[in-house]
């Protein structure tokens, strides 16, 4: 209840809503996908039958969303304004626009600025494999002329099964964060005795 400038009294339901709820716009929010929510979105892809087309379940499987049915909506809205194709494994996100919030209506705008995270995360991903099955398929090709020739094929073999490795191996293990918490195997001297 408050009272207006000719002193009635009047109930604005904006005002209740403001009053009772408390302001949590100070608070610092995340947008960005976890390492946990990226490995599973890897993971769920990895067992798709083209593993860089995001699937209907692509946005359940990452965290988007805890409903199958909406990240099936939300894959349609995709698909629908460009941004997927249902022929070819590509995000475009040159397609993303103003009009996405309202294409994407049934998610909050707190999940609409993660799933443009993550359509950006999973364009990123569709190069870095674009890259490796590249070079795998030089290598095959490599490997294949070497063998007619009867070369030397073990390093290539050894790069091949590196390059397969790389493929399936998860975002969170990948890139300088990773490394720097790796530790390396070193030599340790063996403890000094004491005098006797």
């Amino acid at each position: 209840m408050f009272r207006d400038t000719s002193g009635n009294k009047k109930f604005s339901f904006t005002r209740f809503i403001n009053n009772a709820v408390p302001n949590l716009a100070g608070t610092p929010q995340q947008y960005d996908l976890t390492p946990t929510e990226q490995d599973a979105l890897f993971e769920y892809q990895l067992a798709e039958p083209d593993p860089l087309k995001l699937c209907d379940q692509a946005f359940f499987a990452g965290g988007i969303t805890q409903s199958k049915t909406i990240s099936l909506q939300i894959h349609k809205a995709l698909l629908k304004n460009g941004v997927l194709s249902e022929t070819e494994a590509i995000v475009n996100t040159r397609m993303i626009s103003k009009n996405l919030a309202n294409e994407v209506a049934m998610v909050s705008v707190h999940a609409q600025k993660r799933l443009i995270n993550l359509l950006f995360f999973w364009e990123e991903e569709i190069q870095r494999w674009k890259v490796l099955i590249g070079e795998q398929q030089e290598l095959k090709t490599v490997i294949e002329a070497e063998r007619e020739e009867c070369g030397n094929v073990g390093t290539y073999e050894k790069r091949l099964l590196e390059l397969e490795g790389l493929l399936r191996l998860k975002p969170s293990l990948r890139g300088k964060a990773a490394e720097e918490g790796q530790t390396l195997p070193g030599y340790q001297s063996p403890a000094p005795e004491a005098p006797k």
